[in-house]
């Protein structure tokens, strides 16, 4: 199945690099050495087809949204950071919101724009994939701005590369998030 889910990865790339924003012409492999050592650092391990992808295609800067968040020495997200910076970050306590906490296992690998980011549960056996948007956080505990985005990655990277308008699908009209969303607002 990784054969056939890199040849559609490849096959999509050939019309446009991200979703959104500018393509990216240039792809850079990452070295299966800095993964191993970004693993190690991370204390997880990461989805096998998601090692393949980077080091097979490029450490980030193609697929949904504003692309894939690179590993070290990848394509970074708009403010610089790399997906194992942005998980050491999330890690830290919040001196502003005591509340702030970050799920273990929990890699950003996916910026949409507005702060809002996939994530893969690298915690979980199938390695689903979740969203976190803080824009629509709005009480102490921080569950509320994490929905359920793809049973896996591989799920995830499969229906992208095969033309599936993730963002329409999360926030569409008839978005899952975008239903949960207004189910909330109608309570208040």
């Amino acid at each position: 199945m990784d054969e056939r889910i890199i040849a559609a990865i490849r096959r999509r790339l050939r019309s446009k690099t991200i979703d959104l924003g500018p393509s990216n012409s240039q792809l850079n492999p990452a070295d299966p050495t800095v993964i191993a050592n970004d693993e190690r650092q991370l204390g997880f391990a990461l989805p096998p087809l998601l090692i393949r992808i980077f080091v097979e295609i490029g450490n980030g800067g193609f697929g949904p949204g504003y692309g894939l968040i690179g590993l070290t020495n990848g394509v970074p997200n708009d403010m610089g950071r790399t997906a194992p910076e942005i998980y050491s970050l999330f890690q830290s306590p919040n001196r502003e919101d005591p509340n702030w906490t970050w799920p273990r296992g929990l890699l950003p690998i996916c910026h949409w724009g507005c702060a809002i980011l996939s994530c893969v549960d690298c915690a979980d056996a199938n390695f689903r994939m979740r969203i976190f948007d803080p824009n629509v956080h709005g009480g102490s505990n921080w569950a509320d701005a994490f929905f359920e985005e793809s049973a896996g990655f591989e799920k995830w990277i499969r229906d992208w590369a095969s033309g599936v308008k993730l963002w329409d699908v999360m926030y569409g009209d008839d978005g899952h998030i975008a239903r949960i969303l207004a189910k909330r607002r109608a309570l208040h």
